[in-house]
């Protein structure tokens, strides 16, 4: 979710819908944040990011305006998503 739209789109094939792809990536991920945790693998600030992440990812998908491509590549609330995952990523270095 750190990457910009269209390096997101760039890593799935053609035939994918890269906005799923990317969120079902993200939500596969998520999903394994507890063991993460438990593993003292992330830090509190990188979790709260994530929990960020996961909170807006799920508000902008209850909003049907930002279900399109279109907004996935230009909607601020998308962007802030990419925001908080690069600091994430960042957190994890």
């Amino acid at each position: 979710m750190s990457k910009p739209y269209k390096e997101q789109i760039a890593i799935f094939p053609d035939y994918a819908d890269a906005f799923d792809e990317a969120i079902s990536d993200f939500d596969n991920a998520f999903r394994l944040l507890p063991s993460l945790m438990e593993a003292r693998v992330v830090s509190y600030e990188a979790v709260i990011d994530i929990l960020k992440c996961n909170n807006l990812i799920e508000l902008n998908l209850s909003i049907e305006e930002r279900q399109t491509d279109e907004s996935f590549e230009n909607d601020d609330a998308w962007n802030l998503v990419r925001e908080y995952a690069t600091r994430v990523l960042n957190l994890l270095q």
